[in-house]
C-alpha cells in the first residue's frame, strides 16, 4: 500500500441526476460546493466535473492524504451547499453509492 502521507487521495464519485435536472443546474450546484465548502478543507488540492452520457457524471476531487478525505466527507452533509448538490442526484441512498478513494500509484 502506498504511503498515504505522500500519495495523493483522489475521490471518484460517480453520481446521476434526475432527469429533469439540467447540466447547467448541477454546474451551479458544484461551483456552490466548491467555493462554500471543498475550497475550506484541509488537504483539499482540485477538483473536476465530469459529464457522460446522458445523466451520468463523475466528481473527482484530489486530496493530499485519505485522512483529509474522509475528514472531508464527516462534515459534508453539514452544509446545505452539500445537501443542495445532493438533491439532484438519483440513487445515492443505494448500497455501494457515494464516492470512493483512490490511491494515486503514478502521475505523468
Amino acid at each position: 500500500m502506498p504511503n498515504q502521507n505522500t500519495t495523493i487521495t483522489i475521490e471518484w464519485a460517480p453520481f446521476t441526476v434526475a432527469s429533469h435536472v439540467t447540466s447547467e443546474q448541477v454546474i451551479e450546484a458544484a461551483e456552490r460546493v466548491e467555493q462554500e465548502f471543498l475550497q475550506q478543507q484541509q488537504g483539499y488540492l482540485k477538483r473536476e466535473l465530469l459529464k457522460g452520457e446522458g445523466d451520468q457524471w463523475v466528481d473527482l476531487v484530489h486530496w493530499q492524504s485519505e485522512q483529509d478525505a474522509n475528514n472531508a466527507g464527516k462534515s459534508f452533509m453539514q452544509f446545505s451547499c452539500c445537501q443542495d448538490y445532493l438533491t439532484l442526484m438519483v440513487g445515492m441512498d443505494q448500497p455501494g453509492s457515494g464516492p470512493k478513494h483512490y490511491h494515486q500509484a503514478k502521475a505523468w
